[in-house]
């Protein structure tokens, strides 16, 4: 068992969790001199709330992003509204901590909603795209966590404004008390990875700042289409692994990792029971081709599988079946919450149902222990 760097007794925790806006978030927390590209509170088809994240945009719903228990039945995107069917633990911390007791949740790592970051990033005045940035990060460390700091924590949003900037807000983080942060483009701002990046990966291995990707790197470019969910229908979500695995094969080959052997990466939302045949893959490739391909790594691709990285899952009853090939200290739980992938107020039920046979020091491991550890909250 770890011991607690905070005090607080940790049992479950979960490694993936989320926020909402708060209907005021952008009209407290964002510079007055930016209020004309916040985003604006609209209706949504059905008469729910929803955020237009862009003048002239789509009406983006809330339905799906907050699910506090409910049948899957009555699941749907649109209706949802701020003070009457969406609840206040989506947005408000104090009233969060009372779902985590409901749910048996210890604490949780709490990652901000993409749209409205994606929002910011496409905004051509460098300083109203890090002005967005800081306002939802200011919210969420200043507002929702410090309703409990020892059971709430942010990860906060980098900017895309390149290398220099990235480094300077991951910095001003960590005197902040911030334990992570969430990068949604390459550090660099290029389309792929690239030595202008090493600056930033320097920096979280020197202030051991866990980085991490969830699910995969954005096209901040494009603005929402409405058709992208109803294309996505009953699968939503069911690929998201799929994307992350071209990030680790650069990261990976690209020597990230022989240069900075610290430095820890999270696959956020990404599973786990993919990753053995990954591996093995990643492996036979490297030896088939490293001599024409002209790459000599320090390691066997797999290892840095292992010493460098973290996947958070949601459902992968496989993933722990092969838990010892993912990694024992690999692979981390999460909630989800208040994504509709969540199982509130039975996340103690949905963890039994995967750690059946399971020996306890590997459950803790998965549920708390591997998350703890990478954050800095055991030891």
């Amino acid at each position: 068992m770890y011991k607690s760097t905070t005090g607080h007794p940790y049992k479950i925790i979960s490694g993936d969790s989320h926020t909402i806006e708060p209907p005021d978030l952008w009209s407290k927390w964002l510079e007055k001199k930016y209020q004309d590209r916040a985003p604006k509170l609209v209706k949504d088809e059905e008469g729910g709330d929803a955020w237009q994240y862009e003048a002239g945009g789509v009406a983006e719903p809330l339905g799906l992003v907050t699910r506090v228990g409910g049948s899957f039945e009555q699941l749907k995107w649109t209706g949802s509204k701020y003070g009457v069917n969406i609840h206040p633990g989506c947005h408000d911390g104090k009233e969060r901590l009372k779902l985590l007791d409901i749910d048996g949740v210890d604490a949780e790592f709490l990652y901000p909603p993409q749209r409205a970051m994606n929002t910011f990033m496409r905004q051509t005045d460098q300083e109203a795209h890090l002005a967005g940035m800081r306002a939802y990060n200011r919210w969420l460390v200043e507002g929702f966590c410090s309703a409990d700091t020892k059971r709430l924590f942010g990860v906060v949003q980098m900017p895309n404004l390149g290398v220099e900037t990235m480094v300077s807000e991951l910095k001003a983080a960590r005197k902040q008390g911030v334990r992570g942060v969430v990068i949604s483009t390459w550090p660099s701002g290029g389309q792929s990875i690239s030595k202008a990046d090493d600056a930033f990966w320097a920096a979280a291995e020197e202030t051991g700042t866990p980085v991490s990707i969830h699910i995969s790197l954005a096209n901040t470019g494009q603005p929402p289409r409405k058709s992208k969910i109803q294309e996505a229908g009953p699968a939503m979500g069911s690929t998201a692994f799929g994307n992350f695995m071209p990030i680790i094969v650069e990261m990976i080959f690209f020597g990230v990792f022989d240069r900075f052997p610290k430095l820890k990466v999270i696959g956020v939302e990404v599973g786990g029971g993919w990753v053995p045949h990954f591996l093995e893959m990643m492996d036979d490739r490297y030896w088939r081709n490293r001599n024409w391909a002209k790459t000599q790594l320090k390691k066997v691709p797999s290892q840095y599988w292992y010493d460098n990285f973290l996947a958070t899952f949601i459902i992968d009853k496989i993933g722990v079946q092969v838990r010892h090939a993912v990694g024992l200290d690999n692979i981390a739980w999460s909630t989800d919450f208040p994504h509709h992938g969540n199982d509130f107020p039975y996340s103690r039920r949905t963890i039994d149902e995967h750690f059946v046979n399971v020996p306890e020091e590997e459950r803790y491991k998965i549920v708390c222990g591997n998350i703890g550890k990478t954050y800095g909250l055991l030891n």
